[in-house]
């Protein structure tokens, strides 16, 4: 029904589903990413186009970056753009609602981006923990004030990762969503997925996903999840976990939405949100490979 040349991305969000070698053949053909999720949408199995950009350059560029100083740069950026997302999306719901205190609390907001600028240590692991102290203000103001604009019948009291409220669950399924496609951008632009900037190294864990998904949880998730719930949409959470109706209701807000186009406060090009979190990408691994600051990706609503 749909031609494979058309399709970008095939997520597999439930059991019992099966998939024949000849079809495996046909996504790798046709670039097709296809995506394994568990039960909590955490991504455990990736198959991807084997064509990988710059990889040798753009890896060493990665790794001496954390002896030239360009790292503590990145990691800064990352942040800003971070807090400057929350800021213009509590703008936008300001203006939407006309609740004139949300704008009130954006500004503070990037007050406290700008912070993130400032930081002067030439220590990287210095540089992380400051960076990790202004954001944990920054994201008081930020999920006190998504908090007051939800219905109050959700009991959504604030971000906290291991609460089994709807809303906390919801994120922390839908980012697992985009983490897929973070992971998958920094390995087709060659960069180490394990070779993080603002988060600090762990065994086994892609940390710079983690990195590249700060620019994007505003955009990419908090705007399509707080427009479902204030809209009516109540999903289904047992024992902690989505039931498999409410995470494909999920998967498609979220994957509808990376395809909306977008721009950015630092260029005037229209794109997908799927786009830009591959063009954001290519970015880094390019400014590492010429030494330079990256811009980064602020939305512009």
């Amino acid at each position: 029904e749909i031609s494979p040349s058309d399709i970008d991305q095939v997520i597999i969000a439930t059991s019992g589903v099966s998939i024949s070698s000849k079809f495996l053949r046909l996504v790798i053909n046709q670039g097709i990413d296809l995506v394994v999720l568990d039960s909590r949408g955490y991504p455990v199995s990736r198959f991807y186009h084997p064509y990988i950009t710059r990889t040798v350059d753009s890896r060493l560029a990665q790794y001496i970056s954390y002896l030239n100083g360009l790292a503590k740069e990145v990691a800064k950026v990352i942040a800003y753009c971070k807090l400057m997302n929350q800021a213009a999306y509590l703008v936008r719901l300001s203006r939407n609602l006309s609740i004139s205190e949300l704008k009130d609390i954006a500004y503070s907001i990037e007050s406290i981006a700008n912070e993130v600028l400032r930081i002067d240590s030439e220590d990287l692991h210095v540089v992380r923990k400051e960076v990790m102290s202004i954001e944990a203000r920054a994201a008081h103001l930020y999920w006190s004030s998504i908090a007051y604009i939800l219905p109050k019948d959700l009991g959504f009291d604030g971000r906290d990762q291991d609460s089994n409220d709807l809303v906390n669950t919801v994120l922390n399924y839908a980012y697992s969503i985009i983490y897929s496609e973070c992971w998958k951008a920094a390995t087709l632009a060659g960069l180490d997925p394990y070779a993080g900037f603002l988060h600090s190294e762990r065994s086994g864990k892609p940390v710079l996903t983690y990195d590249l998904i700060e620019m994007f949880r505003v955009v990419a998730v908090d705007s399509v999840v707080v427009n479902m719930v204030r809209d009516g949409w109540r999903g289904e959470v047992r024992n902690g976990l989505l039931s498999p109706k409410s995470r494909a209701e999920i998967i498609k807000a979220v994957t509808d939405n990376l395809e909306k186009r977008f721009r950015s406060k630092f260029s005037d090009s229209y794109m997908t949100l799927r786009q830009w979190i591959r063009h954001s990408t290519l970015e880094i691994a390019n400014s590492l490979r010429n030494r330079k600051k990256p811009k980064g990706f602020v939305v512009r609503w």
